[in-house]
């Protein structure tokens, strides 16, 4: 065998030769491994069915080098050679013919001469200029056809690779060769398509549902062993013997970077066996170049917009919206999206749906991908470096990058390499995925010491830390989505750092679902802190078993948070007891929170001195929420200075429920110019609920209609709250508006969230609304159960209405009587209060 680094292209080489040398039936027999289970089920259908059976025509779909050409013949040699097969079909495989057939007439009349030279029979054909038009010529050669079949007693099995472009030619003879093969039940159609082409699979096409279809997907692991295997018993190569089982890891990566294509996976084998640390990155252009002539032909035959496209995609390496292509290309939208749909009918490009409307799209074979990157435009050192990375990762195991990256930076540390030397492989190892954010930085400083002046910067990656100063900059801004695309920045994935991240990410855009599948695959990384913060994932979503478990997890782990969390976890199940201790152990383990939460624990089992002690011990390590919680304390227990001191400080730390729980404390205490100042600071800051009750201050205590209905109208537009609809038709009343009075009222009665209407009609009656509220009462449609409901205050609304005939005081029962007496006096001191000159 020649040596390798002599003769670097020595595997392909003698596999080039072995299958040439290999193309006999015996041969391809002997050497079909993969593809079995689509040979066994169509061949045994071909076995299975009897002479009157319905004929059942296949589709075979699969890329370029998939193996589609190879299991066509398979199946000719089967039934050519098997004594059941061969005396019910003949098998017709027109490989070499197909370039010229551009009509179903060529393609009868290839049949035709086929069949006549297998059966040895002569027939005089009549000349197309006989016919009246191309259809009546096409219907006879299959008439011809059926008769040699019926003469045989066989059925044909026609094997057409490149099924789609034949149809593709056809234009209106495709509903003829449907109508023909309903029609006969002599021949079976067994094709190859690289596509599924708008012919199979849309409803108004001929082909809609013709075929049953098979789709060769990429080799798994174990058939790749197999055929390494086979090579080395066939070929004698005792180095690829067991070769996926010694290097598992590299060759499962080669595959996924293949899509598992075997001739795509036949050029990877040949690096593989080479010794990657000394040829590189132009070592891989070499053995790209073995593929020159095959892709070079594909892309030749592209238009050149679609040239761009397909190099554009190439370059941007993973699946791109059309944004992304827009602005690569310099193209518009709708052109970008014309090419894509014929660079999809090619089979160059696939479509992944995203459930919405922008899909994304990549080059749907991933070698060819990396052909385009390696031996296309300008490889400046970035794209090299990133290319080189992909490179390395794919003929590498995890192990071996470590241990690749640990000894390049011994190297690094002694100093005795050449900064143009070191950087190409530091920035590929910098890329990495399977080293982490430390490591990354280190070789990238190492690597910058070896600079001296006058060498140029090559755009060395920039360090994990720089990117994270960028990254907490916009969590602080709450910008989650621009730091989800931010992380990918970071192609390190060792540490779990990068998934943690972006399982934050997703977590404060409440897409759980996401945020848990990068927990979880921060957790297989070993990061900590990602048990604690699925356990929090898990809690919002209501997985209370797996919270606490994986809350359990992190605490084993030395995460303090999570005892907090879990102690927190407990409190909301009740678990007070449970809640107490952890939260406790979090505090000795130096927890900032855990106090605070200890301390809203004891307040809610009314547990006023300890909640206290633990409020002082939160506000002690800057807890603005406890300088809040602990004056509310104080206001229940009527220490009103200690409560506003407190209050006033936690406004100092910007704590803007306490603006609002200050104004509340003036209000009640009947300071209303105090509580309104900071009731408006509380509503700048966003605080919804002080917009109604700085309305119910203004109503109920300063007397201004005006700035009352203004704030409850604003509460109402924001909220929505159904609740406060009758506040706002009595502030409207207030105001003198009682546009469409009747029909607000009818709205609020049927409110089913209002189950007591005394506030609204007893303010109703405040503002001189008698005569409305006893229609109310009297009305057929809510009459009676007004009255049964609101019996006093509808003693009340006749007293004030004066319908007190039939002796309506002396029926009364006397034990309510005062009640009623004492509702209609408060009512008249109200009216005098709200007194305005308008009525309704």
């Amino acid at each position: 065998m020649n040596n390798t680094k002599e003769n670097p292209t020595w595997f392909l080489d003698r596999l080039t030769l072995y299958q040439a040398a290999n193309s006999t039936p015996e041969a391809i027999k002997r050497n079909f491994l993969i593809r079995i289970a689509e040979f066994e089920l169509i061949v045994s259908e071909l076995r299975r069915k009897k002479p009157g059976d319905p004929v059942q025509h296949e589709l075979i779909l699969g890329r370029r080098g998939s193996g589609k050409s190879t299991l066509l013949r398979r199946i000719q040699i089967e039934i050519d050679e098997d004594p059941k097969l061969v005396k019910k079909y003949i098998a017709i495989n027109l490989a070499e013919e197909q370039a010229g057939i551009y009509r179903l007439s060529d393609l009868w009349f290839e049949v035709l001469e086929e069949l006549m030279k297998r059966f040895n029979k002569v027939k005089k054909l009549r000349d197309f200029d006989d016919f009246d038009d191309n259809q009546a010529y096409t219907r006879y050669l299959y008439a011809e056809i059926h008769q040699l079949l019926q003469a045989s007693g066989k059925k044909a099995v026609l094997l057409l690779d490149n099924l789609d472009r034949i149809l593709e030619n056809f234009d209106g003879d495709a509903h003829l060769l449907r109508e023909t093969l309903l029609n006969y039940n002599d021949l079976q159609i067994i094709g190859g398509s690289t596509r599924m082409d708008e012919h199979f699979w849309r409803y108004d096409q001929p082909f809609y549902e013709f075929f049953r279809r098979h789709r060769l997907e990429g080799l798994r692991f174990e058939e790749i062993h197999e055929l390494l295997n086979h090579w080395s018993t066939e070929m004698q190569l005792p180095e690829l013997k067991d070769y996926a089982l010694r290097h598992q890891g590299r060759v499962e990566a080669i595959r996924i970077l293949t899509d598992g294509l075997p001739r795509a996976l036949q050029f990877f084998i040949q690096v593989l066996l080479q010794d990657s640390a000394a040829y590189g990155f132009d070592y891989l252009r070499k053995v790209m170049d073995r593929a020159t002539p095959l892709y070079q032909e594909r892309l030749n035959s592209l238009t050149a917009p679609q040239r761009k496209i397909v190099q554009e995609m190439a370059f941007w390496w993973e699946a791109a919206p059309t944004k992304t292509l827009v602005e690569k290309c310099r193209m518009e939208s709708k052109l970008i999206a014309s090419y894509l749909k014929q660079l999809e009918k090619f089979g160059i490009v696939e479509t992944l749906q995203t459930g919405k409307k922008n899909h994304l799209y990549r080059i749907a074979e991933r070698f060819f991908n990396m052909w385009l990157i390696v031996t296309q435009g300008n490889p400046d050192q970035k794209r090299r470096a990133k290319y080189l990375t992909l490179f390395l990762e794919a003929w590498y195991d995890e192990q071996e990058i470590r241990a690749l990256a640990q000894q390049h930076l011994d190297v690094l540390q002694e100093g005795n390499v050449p900064y143009d030397k070191a950087l190409v492989l530091s920035k590929g190892l910098a890329h990495s995925k399977f080293i982490g954010v430390k490591e990354r930085d280190v070789l990238i400083d190492y690597t910058q010491r070896l600079c001296v002046d006058g060498q140029e910067d090559s755009e060395l990656p920039r360090k994990y830390e720089t990117i994270k100063n960028e990254i907490d900059q916009l969590w602080e801004a709450k910008h989650y989505e621009d730091a989800l695309v931010k992380v990918e920045e970071i192609e390190n994935e060792e540490d779990g750092v990068k998934f943690f991240m972006k399982g934050y990410c997703y977590q404060m855009l409440q897409e759980y679902k996401n945020a848990e599948v990068y927990y979880l695959r921060a957790i297989e990384k070993g990061h900590v802190n990602a048990f604690n913060n699925l356990g929090n994932i898990y809690q919002d979503m209501g997985k209370i078993v797996e919270a606490k478990q994986k809350y359990s997890d992190a605490i084993k782990k030395g995460n303090v948070n999570a005892l907090n969390n879990l102690a927190a976890l407990y409190s909301e199940q009740g678990e007070r007891v449970k809640a107490e201790q952890y939260f406790l152990e979090a505090i000795d383990k130096g927890h900032i929170e855990a106090s605070y939460n200890l301390a809203v624990l004891y307040s809610i089992q009314g547990k006023s001195a300890e909640a206290e002690q633990y409020y002082l011990k939160a506000i002690d390590k800057g807890n603005a929420n406890a300088l809040n919680n602990l004056a509310i304390i104080y206001f229940r227990q009527g220490k009103n200075i200690e409560a506003e001191q407190y209050y006033l400080q936690a406004i100092e730390k910007g704590n803007v429920v306490a603006l609002y729980n200050l104004a509340g404390f003036y209000a009640v205490q009947g300071k209303a110019s105090k509580a309104v100042p900071y009731f408006l600071k509380a509503i700048e800051k966003g605080h919804t609920v002080a917009l109604f009750n700085l309305a119910g201050l203004y109503y109920e205590t300063i007397q201004n209609p005006t700035e009352a209905l203004a704030y409850i109208q604003q509460y109402f537009v924001k909220t929505g709250d159904e609740k406060c609809f009758k506040n706002l038709i009595i502030l409207e009343i207030w105001n003198g508006i009682f546009d469409n009075l009747h029909e607000k009222i009818e709205r609020v009665i049927q409110n089913k969230q209002d189950d007591d209407l005394t506030w609204f009609f007893t303010n109703l009656l405040y503002h001189q609304q008698t005569q409305l509220v006893l229609s109310l009462f009297e009305s057929e449609q809510h009459g009676k159960t007004l009255k049964t409901r609101y019996e006093l205050l509808y003693y009340a609304t006749l007293i004030l209405a004066k319908k007190t005939e039939d002796n309506l005081l002396l029926r009364i029962p006397p034990e309510v009587l005062p009640t009623v007496e004492a509702i209609v006096a408060g009512i008249k001191a109200k009216q005098e209060f709200y007194r305005t000159p308008v009525s309704g």
